[in-house]
């Protein structure tokens, strides 16, 4: 029985099998992330244009990993390839051509999910800003590469071996170009992480999740770094087709891993921190705080006519509710952080209640269900319910308690 030809062999005259295996490798990384997004996403319908571009990167991805594997069936990874000695080097040559443009379409997709997904993270005005200037930036990051690398070059002219010193070192400096700026567009990204989340009300930890997500992309630097390296005709002079051919399992590399990282922010870890949990209002910057806490305060003068009433968590209270407050019975709703409640006074009361400290009132006012700053209490269907209540006339001097408070135990 006669053994069947092997689809891929690794020697020093040809890679096919290198490239091969690392290139398929690379592709079911990135399926694998595709499908966890899809799973996560999805029954929880939250997807959104930074999951769309993603979608895109993903099929650009497969498709270029396509013409290298159908290339890599014509003798890419060869050595009488990459020197014109076979039949096939002009076919390989096309397909060797058409995936750099391809390369650079996937990496920009993945950068613009990135972008896209900090749209989604915040609105505010300086991160919105921001977010359009790096996109901006990737765009022409974009644009001046696929100039680059097409201007006065042809496919005849997509790898040259082993004399063309002269055409090899220019389209090695184009690269070079073109790599330099695409790991600057990386660092970009976690610099604007860290300058979303440093004036938020998040603990370190959380932040520190946040730029750490956004920093695993930094290790696509690395692979960039070694596909320039085998790029340099100085590199392995005596044997151009070695050199080309990591070359090639370095881009697979670097494109596989850029499209997982962009996957990394859909898991659980990080999805925590961002997503919004119910009846919780996201993201809020100490500035947002203040300007309500202000605004607040200069309207309670306008709103007095009531009783205010806040959830505090006492360990133990024996007091209940006296039968003439059963109308006016509070609504609570365990999807706020706070709970308030509003019971009308009697004539005359309300003059009364205007005179009491602005602070205490203010604050109470503050710590309202508006407050970012409140803890979320969660209620569960055993809990037993006590109010406590006292007529306002009987809190004249007490200047400091401001209204009565509901307690939960």
């Amino acid at each position: 029985m006669a053994v069947s030809k092997p689809l891929g062999v690794i020697s020093a005259e040809d890679q096919s099998g290198l490239i091969l295996i690392l290139t398929s490798l690379s592709l079911c990384f990135v399926l694998v992330a595709f499908a966890i997004r899809i799973y996560i996403r999805v029954p929880q319908r939250l997807w959104k244009w930074d999951d769309h571009i993603l979608t895109a990167a993903t099929v650009f991805s497969i498709v270029q990993t396509s013409l290298v594997l159908y290339a890599v069936h014509l003798g890419l990874g060869q050595r009488k390839a990459f020197e014109g000695d076979d039949s096939n080097s002009d076919s390989i040559k096309k397909y060797y051509y058409a995936n750099d443009f391809l390369y650079l379409v996937v990496l920009l997709f993945s950068k613009l999910a990135v972008c896209f997904l900090f749209l989604r993270l915040t609105r505010r005005r300086g991160h919105m800003i921001a977010i359009y200037t790096t996109t901006g930036l990737c765009g022409g990051w974009f644009v001046l590469s696929v100039l680059l690398i097409s201007i006065d070059s042809s496919w005849r002219q997509a790898f040259s071996t082993p004399v063309e010193t002269d055409n090899l070192s220019k389209q090695f400096g184009r690269w070079l170009a073109v790599g330099i700026t695409d790991s600057i567009t990386e660092l970009l990204f976690v610099l604007f992480a860290a300058y979303l989340v440093s004036d938020l009300h998040m603990s370190k930890v959380q932040k520190a999740i946040v730029v750490f997500a956004f920093a695993l992309r930094l290790l696509a630097i690395p692979a960039c770094g070694i596909r320039l390296y085998y790029l340099n005709p100085t590199t392995l002079p005596g044997n151009r087709s070695e050199s080309l051919s990591l070359a090639i399992v370095c881009t697979q590399i670097q494109l596989g891993y850029g499209i997982m990282a962009a996957s990394v922010t859909v898991l659980k870890p990080f999805m925590a921190v961002y997503e919004k949990p119910v009846g919780y209002s996201g993201y809020t910057s100490n500035t947002v705080a203040k300007k309500y806490m202000t605004t607040n305060n200069s309207d309670r003068d306008h709103d007095h006519d009531h009783l205010s009433f806040k959830m505090q968590p006492l360990s133990h209270s024996d007091e209940v509710m006296p039968e003439r407050l059963t109308p006016h019975a509070v609504t609570f709703d365990p999807n706020q952080p706070t709970f308030s409640s509003r019971i009308p006074l009697g004539p005359g009361q309300g003059q009364k209640q205007k005179g009491r400290s602005g602070s205490g009132y203010g604050h109470e006012k503050s710590d309202s269900i508006h407050s970012h700053d409140s803890r979320r209490l969660i209620i569960e269907r055993k809990t037993d319910w006590s109010i406590r209540y006292e007529e306002a006339e009987s809190h004249k001097s007490v200047v400091s308690e401001g209204a009565p408070s509901v307690s939960d135990r």
